[in-house]
């Protein structure tokens, strides 16, 4: 029997997690998942899956870096309880802990997914930089993305390509394009959204590297020409909020809502007719879930090109592109694609 001991950094969930701790591990394996942190509201769908399916699963004190040795000390006892042989982290904590509790107690098949690029490169902090340097050391093997990751692990942080494994995110699209009438109205019912109004979506969280501010920028301005519109972000938590909620603060009540979280997704984004998405550099979107799950749902974007979007977004094709951080070059794809019913289907 092969142990696989899988370590989540905070608040991590999501459908592409939950589908992954939901697979069948195959004959003489088994997993267990090492919940890093106090749980989250955005890890909530994660941890009920596991527990639901009564999966193994062990949660591990973290508080800060303070706190990190104790938690490494913790992890040790984990592995070594339940005879792990391979260990893989998700998250900038989960690895850290999970990898260096492993090393030191001698297991050889020490993996983590890198789930983002060149962020802390372009916006900081220095020792987030550091923190990957180390994991990616620590690692026998690193799992990329896509290949935005793949060339910001070889050329930015010098990791020998032999290391580096390209797995994409697998994702249930087909669920996108299958949404009932019925769901995606109560949706709106739920949220106040007139099926004669255009609504303008965004799901992405309150963090730097989403433009999230220039999305509302943007808005602001389309609303002069749509007084009615309504803008919905999803996901509206994280660090950059101060940010993002004064810009918010200048519109109407009436003409935005924001939803933390959202079990629904698929009729949230059928609720939608235009979609912002905003990564403010190629560099800085590790995939981008957002693209393909609003291709799927038949959602027209307005979007800067970023992770996967570099290999596959067409301007006029399948997307509005739109200039990075420059509200006004995203208003601008907003009033193109309103106004072009053609375009827009």
């Amino acid at each position: 029997m092969r142990t696989v001991a899988i370590f989540y950094s905070p608040g991590l969930g999501g459908s592409w997690h939950v589908h992954n701790a939901l697979m069948d591990p195959g004959e003489r394996r088994k997993i267990v998942h090492v919940f890093v942190g106090k749980p989250l509201s955005t890890s909530a769908d994660l941890i009920n899956a596991v527990a639901t399916q009564n999966l193994d699963h062990v949660f591990i004190p973290y508080h800060s870096r303070q706190s990190l040795f104790l938690a490494i000390l913790r992890a040790r006892q984990v592995l070594k309880s339940q005879d792990v042989q391979v260990v893989h982290g998700h998250g900038i904590e989960g690895t850290m802990i999970g990898l260096a509790a492993a090393l030191t107690v001698g297991i050889r098949e020490r993996i983590h997914t890198r789930h983002h690029a060149t962020m802390h490169h372009e916006g900081g902090p220095r020792h987030g930089v550091i923190a990957d340097r180390v994991m990616n050391y620590l690692s026998t093997t690193i799992m990329a993305t896509c290949s935005n990751v793949s060339d910001c692990l070889e050329n930015l942080e010098k990791v020998a390509p032999a290391k580096i494994k390209t797995l994409e995110y697998r994702l249930d699209i087909e669920r996108f394009g299958r949404v009932s009438d019925s769901r995606v109205a109560a949706i709106r019912s739920r949220y106040g959204l007139v099926a004669s109004q255009t609504v303008v979506g965004m799901i992405t969280r309150f963090v730097w590297w989403k433009g999230v501010e220039f999305g509302v920028e943007a808005f602001t301005r389309y609303l002069a020409t749509d007084p009615d519109a309504v803008l919905v972000i999803a996901k509206a938590v994280g660090p950059h909020g101060p940010v993002v909620r004064p810009l918010l603060d200048s519109l109407p009540e009436h003409s935005y809502r924001l939803v933390e979280h959202e079990d629904n997704i698929q009729a949230l984004y059928g609720a939608f007719d235009i979609l912002m998405h905003l990564p403010v550099s190629p560099g800085v979107e590790t995939w981008g879930q957002v693209y393909a799950e609003a291709m799927a749902a038949g959602i027209p974007m307005v979007c800067t090109r970023a992770g996967i979007g570099i290999d596959v977004l067409e301007d006029g094709v399948n997307c509005i592109l739109v200039n990075y951080r420059d509200a006004n070059s995203t208003y601008d794809g907003l009033v193109r694609l309103a106004a072009d019913a053609h375009l827009r289907s």
